[in-house]
C-alpha cells in the first residue's frame, strides 16, 4: 500500500488498467474454454482433442489478452505523460515559489483546469510580490526613520525583553550588541527605568520619567513609557472606536508589550541651570550698586544736600555705583550678542602692535593712579588674521583687570611674539597670583576668585567670559598661567595672516 501511495498519476492510471484488464480477462478466458469444451463435448469429439482444442484457445486469448494489456500500457503511459508534463512544470514551479523564487511564472500551456490553475499561481505571485515588495519599502521606511530619529526609541515583547534598539538609543544608553532579547535591567541597568517599565505594563495610560544614563558622560533622558497594541486592536479601535480597557472582546490583553520613547534633555537642562544662575547672577550684582544709590539718593534727600561735605560724597558713591551699572549692562549687551552669534567680526590683516599701544594709551591713566608700571615689547610682528574691535576689546580686559588686580607698585607686561605660523599676546603681572583650583573656571561668567575685592574695584565678573568667545570668534585661543605670589599670564594665540 505504501508503494502505490508513492506512486505519481500516471502510474496509478497504468495499473489500474493493468488490473482491470487481468480481473476481467480471466474470468472471460475460463468462460470462453467452458463454452468450448462444452461445444466439443456435445459433437462427442475424443477427450485429447477437446482438451487440445482448449488449450490452443486459452492460448490464443492469452496472447491476445498480453497484446491488449501491452497496448494499454503503452497507450496509459503516454497519455499519463501527456496529461501529468503540465502538473509536473506547475508542482515544480510551485516548489520554486515556496523556496523564495518569485521571478519565475507557470507556463500558460494547454486549456481547461490546468491553463485556469496555471492563470491562478501566476496571479498568486505577482500579489505576493508586490506584498512583500511592500512590506519590504514599508520595513526600510520604517527603519530610515527610526535611525533618523533623534529620540531614542525601545521596543519590548510582553516578558519585557528587548525587541528593537534604534541607532539613536545606542548613542544614548550602553546597550551592547547582544542587547536584543534582553530584560531592560540587564541591558541597560537602571532602576528608575525598570520601575516605570513595569508600572506601565500594569497602566493603561503612558508613564513619563527622567533618568540619567551612562558613567563618563551622563545623559539625562525623559523617557516616556506606553503600551503598545496589537494589529488586531488597531483594527477594532479604527472599526469601533478606543477601547478604554486596552483588552480583546474575550478579556485579554490586546497590548503585545511596551514601548519607551527617550528624550535627550541634557542640554536642555544645563540650559535651565545655566539660566536659573545668570539670573541669580545679575540679580545680585545689580542689588548692589542699585541698593548704593538708592541708599545715597535717600540720604541726600533727607538732608544730607546742606552739608556739602557730605553731599559731594553721596554724589561720588551714585556716580561710582551708575558706572558700575552701565559696565555691567554693557558688558551684558556684548556677552548677548556674542552667544546670539549676532556679534559680527570681519577677520582681516592686522599689525597687533598699534592695537597694544592704543590700548595701553587709554588704561595709562588707571594705571598711574594705582601706580601701576605697564611695559609693552612688541616690536617687528607679522600681521595676525583678526578683527580691530574684538582685539582691542579683548587686550582692554585682559590689561584692566592686570592693573586692578595685581596691586599697588605693581609690573605689567604686555610682550607680543611670532611663533609657529601663530601671533601670540601675553599679558602678565607679578602679583598675588591665582591658587590653582580656581583656573578651570576663571572664564565663567560671573565667577570671581575673590568676590569681594572685584566688586569694590568695579568688577562685574563678565570681562573674561567675553574675552574667550572674543577669541574664539576670531579662530585662536585664550589660556592662563598663574602661581601664588609669582603672579598671572593670560596668553592669546592669534593665526598669522599669509
Amino acid at each position: 500500500m505504501r508503494a502505490l501511495r508513492r506512486l505519481g498519476i500516471g502510474a496509478k492510471l497504468v495499473a489500474a488498467t493493468v488490473l482491470v484488464l487481468v480481473v476481467a480477462g480471466v474470468p472471460i478466458e475460463r468462460l470462453a474454454a467452458r463454452d468450448m469444451e462444452a461445444a466439443l463435448v456435445a459433437e462427442h469429439s475424443p477427450r485429447a482433442a477437446v482438451d487440445a482444442a482448449v488449450w490452443r484457445s486459452r492460448r490464443t486469448l492469452l496472447i491476445g489478452m498480453g497484446a491488449v494489456i501491452v497496448v494499454a500500457i503503452s497507450v496509459g503511459a503516454a497519455t499519463t505523460f501527456f496529461i501529468t508534463r503540465p502538473i509536473r512544470r506547475l508542482t515544480r514551479f510551485a516548489l520554486a515559489m515556496s523556496e523564495g523564487d518569485l521571478s519565475t511564472r507557470a507556463p500558460l500551456r494547454g486549456s481547461g483546469e490546468l491553463r485556469q490553475l496555471a492563470h491562478a499561481l501566476n496571479h498568486l505571485t505577482s500579489e505576493l510580490s508586490r506584498s512583500i515588495a511592500e512590506a519590504r519599502t514599508e520595513r526600510d521606511l520604517l527603519a530610515g526613520i527610526l535611525d533618523g530619529m533623534s529620540e531614542g526609541v525601545l521596543v519590548l515583547d510582553r516578558d519585557g525583553r528587548i525587541l528593537l534598539a534604534n541607532r539613536a538609543l545606542r548613542a544614548m544608553a550602553p546597550l551592547g550588541e547582544d542587547a536584543l532579547g534582553r530584560s531592560v535591567i540587564e541591558a541597560i541597568r537602571n532602576a528608575r527605568l525598570t520601575e516605570a517599565i513595569q508600572l506601565a505594563g500594569r497602566r493603561d495610560e503612558p508613564v513619563d520619567v527622567e533618568v540619567e544614563l551612562g558613567r563618563t558622560l551622563p545623559r539625562r533622558l525623559l523617557v516616556r513609557v506606553s503600551r503598545r497594541k496589537s494589529p488586531a486592536a488597531l483594527g477594532r479601535d479604527a472599526r469601533e472606536g478606543h477601547d478604554a480597557r486596552g483588552a480583546d472582546h474575550d478579556g485579554s490583553s490586546a497590548e503585545p508589550g511596551l514601548i519607551a520613547v527617550f528624550h535627550d534633555v541634557t542640554d536642555l537642562r544645563r540650559l535651565e541651570t545655566i539660566r536659573t544662575d545668570f539670573v541669580a547672577n545679575v540679580s545680585h550684582e545689580l542689588r548692589t550698586p542699585v541698593t548704593a544709590i538708592s541708599t545715597a539718593a535717600e540720604t541726600l534727600q533727607l538732608g544730607a544736600l546742606q552739608d556739602p561735605h557730605e553731599a559731594a560724597e553721596f554724589v561720588d558713591v551714585i556716580d561710582r555705583h551708575a558706572k558700575r551699572l552701565r559696565h555691567l549692562v554693557d558688558d551684558l549687551l556684548d556677552l548677548s550678542k556674542i552667544e546670539a552669534k549676532n556679534f559680527r567680526i570681519s577677520l582681516s590683516e592686522l599689525d597687533v602692535a598699534p592695537a597694544i599701544e592704543h590700548v595701553t594709551h587709554l588704561l595709562g591713566e588707571s594705571a598711574r593712579r594705582r601706580r601701576v608700571t605697564v611695559t609693552v615689547d612688541a616690536a617687528a610682528l607679522p600681521p595676525a588674521r583678526c578683527d580691530r574691535r574684538a582685539l582691542e576689546q579683548v587686550l582692554m580686559n585682559l590689561l584692566d583687570n592686570a592693573i586692578k588686580y595685581a596691586g599697588e607698585g605693581a609690573h605689567v607686561l604686555v610682550k607680543a611674539r611670532s611663533v609657529d605660523q601663530q601671533v601670540t599676546i601675553a599679558v602678565a603681572d607679578d602679583g598675588p597670583g591665582i591658587p590653582p583650583h580656581h583656573l578651570g573656571r576663571i572664564f565663567e561668567r560671573f565667577y570671581r576668585v575673590d568676590a569681594g575685592r572685584s566688586r569694590d574695584l568695579g568688577g562685574t565678573g563678565l570681562g573674561l567670559a567675553i574675552v574667550k568667545h572674543l577669541v574664539e570668534l576670531m579662530n585662536g585661543s585664550i589660556e592662563v598661567e598663574s602661581a601664588i605670589g609669582r603672579g598671572t599670564q593670560f596668553t592669546v594665540r592669534l593665526a598669522r595672516a599669509a
